[in-house]
């Protein structure tokens, strides 16, 4: 659970690094995660992703743009799990184990440092470091993002390679965005 949550923090990092990401974007996703034993877990999935912008006015009548960074990432092997944020909390629903889990993602990730470090290292890689660990990005030819490598905090070799991207997709479903709760599932609040 925790190398999950982690792999999607570092995720919702990459997705403020000095690359220019869609509006919105879906894709089939293959992860692979080496741990310092040389044990490998698989998973792949599908995920959705959208900037999601709203302009509203401020109390001395000047436009002020929020934005926020929405993802699903819907895990169907080994397990079956849905991963949600919007930026500040995460929501891990486990089918397997009937489970909810929901985090506030940690005050002290300053995004835009990493904004600031993400290197181009060649026509279609990229590198950032933050906070000690370092993130190479590759771009296929169509300059989508295609994989994410890195090692974290405890060791673990993450390697995430996306198929089949769609970028700007003008028939994107807001709906898979959603996170719907079982009302059955034990929830977790950390």
């Amino acid at each position: 659970m925790k190398k999950i949550l982690l792999i999607i923090l570092m995720f919702t990092i990459f997705l403020n690094a000095g690359i220019t990401l869609p509006d919105n974007f879906e894709s089939n996703f293959k992860q692979t995660i080496t741990n310092d034993k040389g044990k490998v877990i698989k998973y792949s999935g599908r995920v959705y992703f959208k900037a999601d912008r709203e302009t509203f006015l401020d109390k001395f009548n000047q436009p002020m743009v929020l934005s926020s960074k929405l993802f699903k990432w819907i895990y169907s092997s080994p397990t079956k799990k849905d991963v949600c944020s919007d930026g500040t909390q995460i929501i891990i629903i486990d089918h397997d184990l009937e489970q909810i889990s929901k985090y506030l993602i940690d005050d002290g990730l300053d995004l835009e440092k990493v904004l600031n470090v993400a290197k181009k290292i060649s026509r279609k890689d990229y590198k950032a470091v933050y906070k000690n660990i370092e993130y190479l990005i590759t771009m296929d030819k169509n300059n989508h993002l295609s994989k994410i490598f890195y090692v974290d905090n405890l060791d673990n070799k993450v390697r995430i390679v996306f198929l089949n991207m769609n970028y700007n997709n003008p028939n994107f479903k807001n709906s898979n965005l959603e996170c719907p709760e079982n009302s059955n599932y034990d929830v977790i609040e950390e």
